[in-house]
């Protein structure tokens, strides 16, 4: 069974305050991408993880994290082999990791009939990283809390340039890098993104691509970075946009989309 995994774009973030356990409320609204990982999951003799394309330690790999709470919680062996065809790259900001977790945890829920319910696995979700609720509800939302609140939302459909610097951005930095201090002081981040200014001040690939867009269209950094998108009218908009670029830089021309692709795949395979 091969199953998308998207990626993700904040359309504004902001970070409201520092919570007592260490994490940050934060208001954010999140919208898929056409575009992102692929995941094949076969049943196994044992569990197997594969990445292709990118180097994850299986303590960092969040797919095995989150088939091994599965495993703890059901009181059962999982053995499947997993292959990530991986597109997203690390430290973008597309939430990456964890739709990958958040694919495996609706599959594999399905194909090994553990029958718990999307309650169930938003609370397993959450322990795993914050943005993987997002992913398991599958649909377009304003995301607060610690990113366990979640409203469906329904958000323009739009055809946008995602730009990916040679860049890797450790979301831990960005949010420790957040001072009571600062929150105060970028009070007013609706439509924007909080993380901007500290990205572009402390990552230079990601201010030259940004300082790049800027000749074309309003450029908006998605999560903590590294990666950034612009609105177009057309592919060959972004074509054009790319052809001027000063320098080669990975870039992917998509659509930004309501619903998870996931939903349907797992509908129409049965599981």
């Amino acid at each position: 069974m091969i199953l998308s995994s998207p990626a993700k774009i904040n359309l504004s973030l902001d970070i409201l305050k520092k919570r007592s356990d260490g994490y940050h409320d934060i208001e954010s609204n999140f919208q898929f991408i056409d575009w992102g990982d692929k995941l094949e999951i076969k049943p196994s003799k044992k569990l197997k993880v594969q990445v292709n394309n990118f180097s994850i330690s299986e303590k960092e790999n969040l797919v095995t994290k989150a088939i091994r709470k599965l495993e703890l919680i059901s009181d059962c062996a999982l053995n499947f082999s997993i292959n990530i065809d991986k597109n997203i790259p690390l430290g973008s900001g597309l939430g990456g990791g964890s739709s990958n977790a958040a694919t495996v945890l609706l599959a594999i829920n399905s194909i090994a009939k553990l029958n718990f319910s999307l309650e169930s696995l938003l609370k397993i979700g959450l322990e795993i990283g914050s943005d993987v609720p997002f992913f398991l509800n599958c649909h377009a939302a304003k995301v607060s809390g610690k990113g366990e609140k979640i409203e469906s939302k329904i958000f323009k459909e739009e055809k946008v340039l995602v730009l990916l610097p040679e860049c890797e951005i450790s979301s831990k930095d960005a949010y420790d890098a957040i001072t009571p201090k600062v929150i105060k002081n970028n009070e007013h981040y609706k439509n924007r993104n909080f993380f901007e200014e500290w990205v572009l001040n402390n990552f230079i690939p990601v201010k030259e691509a940004f300082n790049f867009l800027k000749n074309f269209k309003n450029p908006k950094i998605s999560g903590t970075g590294s990666s950034l998108y612009v609105v177009i009218k057309s592919f060959e908009e972004g074509k054009e946009i790319m052809d001027n670029a000063p320098y080669k830089i990975r870039y992917v021309i998509t659509n930004t989309i309501n619903k998870s692709p996931l939903l349907n795949e797992l509908l129409n395979s049965g599981v």
